[in-house]
C-alpha cells in the first residue's frame, strides 16, 4: 500500500484521533485552531487531508483556495513528531503538491514565523530556520514582502504577529514563482481568502513589495 494522501473525513474514528494527536504534537497552542473546528467548520473548498503509511496517519494537511485565483493556501502541514528527520516531511511535499498539480493548482502559498521577530530565543530562532530551509529544499522561496502580518485568531484583541510569507510554483512555468503570478495580487489575496481583509485594510496597504510585482 505504501504511503498515500487521502481526505481526513475518510478515515475511520481511531484514525480522526491519530491525525488530531499528530497535528496538536505538531503546533503549540496559540499556533493552532481546534482541530474539531477544522473538520466541522471549514470553509468553502477547505480540505483536511492526513498522509497514511500502509492506512496509518503520519502526517496532516490542512488547504484553503484563494478565492477564483487557482492558488491554494497552506494553513497546517505536519507530520508524526516520532518520525521526524527520517524523510516524512519531503514524502507529505510530494503527495501534496502533486496532488495539487492533478487537481489543477498552480501556486502554492504560506506563512512561516519570522526568525528576526525581536524577543525570539535562540533555540527558537534555530526551529524557524530550519523550518524556512526545509521549504527551500523542496523548491518554496521566501516572497520579497516586508511588513506581513497575521492576526491572532482569539478574539479579536488587535495583535499582529510578524510572519513571512513563502511560495512555491506548481507548473512548468518560467519562472514558477509568485513574482510571475503578480507579487501584490497574491499578497491581496492571502489578506482577503485567509484573513478577511479587503485589500485597502492598513494592515493590507502596510505590507510591501521589495520586488517590483
Amino acid at each position: 500500500m505504501g504511503y498515500r494522501l487521502v481526505p481526513v473525513e475518510g478515515l475511520g474514528p481511531a484514525d480522526v484521533e491519530c491525525v488530531r494527536d499528530i497535528y496538536e504534537a505538531g503546533f503549540p497552542v496559540w499556533l493552532r485552531a481546534d482541530f474539531g473546528s477544522l473538520l466541522a467548520g471549514r470553509q468553502p473548498g477547505e480540505v483536511p487531508l492526513a498522509l497514511t503509511d500502509e492506512g496509518r496517519p503520519v502526517g496532516f494537511a490542512m488547504l484553503r483556495p484563494l478565492g477564483p485565483t487557482g492558488w491554494m493556501y497552506l494553513r497546517f502541514f505536519v507530520v508524526d513528531a516520532a518520525r521526524r528527520g527520517r524523510g516524512l516531511g519531503g514524502i507529505l511535499w510530494t503527495q501534496l503538491t502533486d496532488w495539487l498539480r492533478a487537481s489543477g493548482y498552480s501556486l502554492l502559498v504560506f506563512d512561516v514565523e519570522d526568525p528576526d521577530e525581536p524577543g525570539t530565543e535562540p533555540e527558537e530562532i534555530q526551529i524557524r530556520r530550519r523550518r524556512i530551509a526545509f521549504y527551500r529544499r523542496h523548491g518554496a522561496g521566501v516572497l520579497p514582502v516586508t511588513g506581513y502580518r497575521a492576526p491572532h485568531d482569539d478574539g479579536g484583541d488587535g495583535r499582529w504577529t510578524p510572519m513571512l510569507l513563502m511560495a512555491a510554483g506548481l507548473t512548468a512555468a518560467d519562472p514558477p514563482t509568485a513574482e510571475a503570478a503578480g507579487l501584490r495580487t497574491v499578497v491581496e489575496a492571502v489578506y482577503r481568502h485567509r484573513w478577511s481583509l479587503a485589500p485597502d485594510h492598513p494592515q493590507v496597504t502596510a505590507t510591501q513589495l521589495t520586488w517590483p510585482g
